[in-house]
């Protein structure tokens, strides 16, 4: 069937370099056989579908993960787990790759499961895809430091604040994306006007503290501080995330979206026993990440 989609199935949270592997793979084969490239995308993991989405757990917003897999295939088709657990092998492979996506090649990783209970693997998809006319190529895993990535494997990097793991597994800075919101003017009173960003609540983030990061806003290109916290000087049970530009900005920065990269961590958040002890401090985050920012030149946003 000269023309059939070339398929890749997964979540692909993070869109990490394992992804990437394959996504380059699905492209290679869609110019071979001539067909679409098509990610046929989870918008959350299994596994967290099945605890109810009732905790921090995504490594970028759905929105976000859509765009960046359009920058590698022809056409993203969102799915939802509740729709295919049910299926066995046979039925997901009849129903869902011939019958929906037209498919003529699939592309997966050596650890890929699917179909009810998990029940099919790439020897599966093998056997059952032939009686339906479809090619089957795995791809092996893609290790970083002996180890193979994966969305679990950055997940837990990230936890116990290890960005460097995190960012070699993904291949690019790990990062937070929030709007703009009002907040209360303490960052200003104390000489350090702060953008509040509002973040997506189901998405992961690094341990509380400070951290060396560069910005991408609209017009807005800049390193800066980000605050992960409930300022415990203040005694403030809110949970925050406040971006401060190093250099500052004429712009009105509310109800923009800030992309923002976490370079390096500068130190854990922690309590001060006065509001100018608390300045003084930040006085010294800030040249710290001037020292640390000095050493990693700007990207570029990967998100627009």
């Amino acid at each position: 069937m000269v023309g059939g989609a070339v398929v890749s199935i997964g979540t692909f949270d993070g869109v990490h370099t394992g992804h990437a592997a394959i996504l380059d793979e699905v492209r290679r084969q869609s110019a071979r056989h001539d067909g679409p490239a098509i990610a046929y995308m989870f918008e959350h993991p299994p596994r967290w579908a099945q605890r109810g989405h009732g905790e921090r757990y995504l490594l970028l917003p759905v929105p976000i993960k859509k765009a960046l897999l359009r920058h590698s295939v022809d056409r993203v088709v969102p799915a939802s787990f509740d729709d295919v657990q049910r299926m066995t092998p046979d039925q997901f492979i009849r129903s869902v790759l011939k019958e929906t996506l037209r498919a003529r090649v699939v592309v997966e990783g050596e650890s890929f499961r699917f179909g009810r209970d998990r029940a099919g693997d790439i020897a599966t998809l093998r056997s059952v895809g032939r009686r339906f006319g479809l090619d089957v190529v795995s791809v092996p895993p893609v290790l970083v430091e002996g180890e193979p990535v994966s969305s679990t494997r950055i997940r837990d990097a990230l936890e116990r604040g290890d960005l460097s793991t995190a960012r070699a597994c993904l291949g690019r800075y790990p990062l937070l994306v929030g709007t703009v919101v009002h907040g209360d003017g303490v960052g200003t009173s104390l000489g350090f006007p702060t953008a509040n960003l509002s973040l997506d609540p189901h998405v992961l983030l690094p341990p509380d503290g400070i951290y060396a990061v560069h910005a991408y806003g609209d017009g807005v290109q800049a390193g800066g501080l980000l605050y992960l916290g409930r300022r415990p000087t203040l005694e403030d049970p809110t949970h925050r995330c406040e971006l401060f530009l190093l250099d500052g900005t004429n712009r009105d920065l509310y109800g923009q979206a800030f992309e923002v990269h976490l370079i390096e961590r500068v130190r854990d958040d922690r309590a001060f026993a006065s509001l100018q002890a608390l300045r003084s401090q930040i006085e010294k985050d800030v040249q710290c990440a001037r020292i640390v920012l000095a050493g990693y030149p700007m990207g570029e946003r990967i998100t627009s």
